[in-house]
């Protein structure tokens, strides 16, 4: 049996994949997970030894952002330290080696010769240097006076960068007597490829996601691909009976879900050029009502990024809401009106959200729209179980086809990757058999 440390840094994440993989590895080895504030329905179902019977305890513990950072990252790197000391891990699981957490997870990992591994718990949107880009032409309109030249802003966007760098990767470690954190790769500059820095291995869903962290800089033989948790029979009937049911029954015919971003500006692909706020409202705003009118007897749900306050930034944001729309709270869980709707329908930026739909569901109805060619708008094109729709005519056509039932979408072979392991307890058992025989030829060859 090994012993795994499990940590997740983002509950809306842990609850729509990173549970599935933490269901595999308990089912044959010994768990400790850490994680932030989880929703009561998680909560129940991990205390659940059948479910989990190698699930020996659960900790909690507070990411270093926002409020009282200093004081909170002492509270962090005192867990984490504590937790590796008490439970002398085998292998550490983290799901990227940029943040905080996850940095002073891996370093005391490593400090006590465990094994760690970075495991992918979103879909990957684009490559590092798009992700850059985008994050930098966000920061130049938000955070920077408009007054100033653009070059100006940009110039100030990116020594800021510079500054949060320093601050996390080395001024917070040695306010808690730790080395600074070497290297340039950083989550401030959306080095969001996992296997760049400490990690000694990563995983991903998709030979996509493979190819996309290979350009970003990291080593091929440090990759491995198992798929999405959802793609795993056993892993998926877990889903099912835990969360899935309790929806499955409720609405389904005529309802519609669209998954709404928190980005409120955007930027025309190509030249880079601002969509403003009250341009993407008009736009949104557009797209809403064209969708109510062609289902008008259909039930829309908005269903707001996590992220998000309330229902009021949005209402605020549509000033205008159709009749047959809703928007439900942003801390409702997405797999609940995944599991409740026919159609879930995406605008850009686009998230996890649609990834994970169309493996909860691979038949329903899954649209990617990017009918304004929005920059990073176009992550699902080309992307098989998901039909990516880039003008309004091809919306328009789509929705008549919907509200008649005569919706035809051709998918180009088979939605399910080719994988290195089967799941994520293989790769435990793989990677804990590697190690011993690698220390027990070592531990030989010393005279």
């Amino acid at each position: 049996m090994v012993k795994v440390l499990f940590q997740s840094i983002n509950p809306q994440l842990f609850r729509a994949i990173g549970i599935g993989y933490l269901y595999e590895i308990a089912q044959k080895h010994e768990v400790v997970l850490l994680i932030e504030k989880i929703d009561p329905d998680t909560q129940r179902i991990l205390h659940n030894t059948s479910l989990f019977p190698g699930l020996k305890e659960i900790i909690f513990f507070e990411s270093p952002f926002q409020g009282d950072i200093l004081r909170k990252n002492y509270r962090l790197a005192k867990t984490l330290k504590k937790t590796v000391q008490d439970y002398n891990p085998d292998i550490v699981i983290t799901y990227t080696d940029m943040w905080p957490a996850d940095m002073y997870m891996l370093r005391f990992a490593k400090k006590a010769g465990a094994i760690t591994v970075a495991m992918q718990a979103g879909f990957k949107i684009a490559g590092e240097r798009k992700l850059y880009a985008w994050s930098c032409l966000m920061n130049t309109q938000l955070k920077v006076p408009r007054f100033l030249p653009f070059p100006i802003r940009l110039l100030l966007v990116k020594a800021k960068k510079y500054i949060g760098h320093f601050f996390y990767y080395w001024i917070l470690p040695l306010t808690v007597g730790e080395k600074p954190f070497w290297g340039k790769t950083s989550f401030v500059f959306w080095d969001e490829a996992s296997g760049l820095r400490d990690a000694d291995y990563s995983t991903v869903f998709s030979k996509r996601d493979h190819d996309l962290c290979r350009k970003d800089g990291v080593a091929s033989e440090k990759i491995f691909v198992i798929g999405h948790p959802l793609e795993h029979a056993p892993t998926k009937r877990f889903f099912e009976e835990t969360y899935f049911s309790q929806n499955k029954e409720k609405k389904n015919q005529k309802t519609l879900t669209i998954m709404w971003p928190p980005e409120t500006i955007g930027f025309e692909d190509g030249n880079y050029s601002l969509i403003s706020q009250e341009k993407m409202r008009e736009r949104r705003g557009h797209i809403v009502k064209l969708i109510a009118e062609k289902l008008a007897e259909w039930h829309i749900f908005i269903k707001p990024h996590p992220s998000m306050k309330d229902v009021s930034v949005v209402q605020e944001f549509l000033k205008e809401v159709p009749n047959n729309v809703s928007i439900v709270e942003p801390s409702e869980p997405a797999d609940k009106y995944i599991e409740m709707s026919s159609v879930i329908v995406g605008i850009p930026l686009p998230s996890t959200t649609l990834f994970t739909a169309q493996k909860q569901h691979p038949h329903k109805i899954i649209l990617s729209l990017n009918i304004n060619n929005e920059f990073l708008g176009d992550s699902y094109k080309d992307f098989n179980g998901i039909e990516y729709i880039d003008t309004e005519e091809s919306l328009i056509r789509v929705l008549h086809s919907i509200r008649n039932n005569t919706y035809a979408y051709e998918k180009k072979g088979s939605t399910v990757s080719e994988f290195d392991f089967s799941d994520a307890r293989q790769l435990i058992d793989h990677l804990f058999r590697k190690t011993k025989v690698w220390k027990h030829q070592a531990k030989k060859s010393q005279p």
